[in-house]
């Protein structure tokens, strides 16, 4: 179950954020590994779903309703040219339970499967792109591997 260390339930963002992260970011060491590339979760703007919203859903309900629409930017440094200043950025599907602590990917499969709904632009137009949906509780512009937050 996840807990702060305070020991209180995390939050419906938080929870998904903690499933992002262990999603996408990847720490390779660039400062030490030549070939490496670290990757991070760089913007999150979550929307939870209604019963509106619902009816229109890209995918047919089979097994598990998703609650929330979740928009994310990745970003990403490697050794040779440093963090890259263009983006790429795709909404997901989560099915997020505060009392139980979880948050997990609805339809993973079509989601991890088609190519991203920003694709290689800035960092600006990213967190226009990212506003569509909602304002982003997470924002990390710099790598968090290389930098103290």
């Amino acid at each position: 179950m996840a807990e702060r260390p305070s020991g209180k339930k995390l939050k419906e963002n938080e929870l998904v954020l903690q499933k992002l992260k262990e999603t996408f970011d990847r720490n390779e060491n660039v400062t030490v590994d030549s070939n490496g590339t670290n990757v991070w979760v760089m913007l999150v703007a979550a929307e939870p779903l209604s019963d509106l919203l619902a009816e229109n859903l890209p995918h047919p309900l089979s097994g598990r309703k998703p609650t929330h629409r979740v928009r994310v930017v990745l970003r990403t440094t490697d050794a040779q040219a440093g963090t890259n200043p263009y983006v790429d950025g795709s909404d997901f599907f989560l099915a997020v339970d505060e009392q139980q602590q979880t948050a997990d990917f609805v339809w993973e499969e079509e989601s991890f499967g088609d190519a991203p709904l920003f694709h290689g632009g800035d960092v600006a137009s990213a967190d226009r792109w990212v506003k569509e949906l909602g304002e982003p509780f997470h924002v990390q512009l710099k790598d968090p591997f290389l930098t103290r937050e």
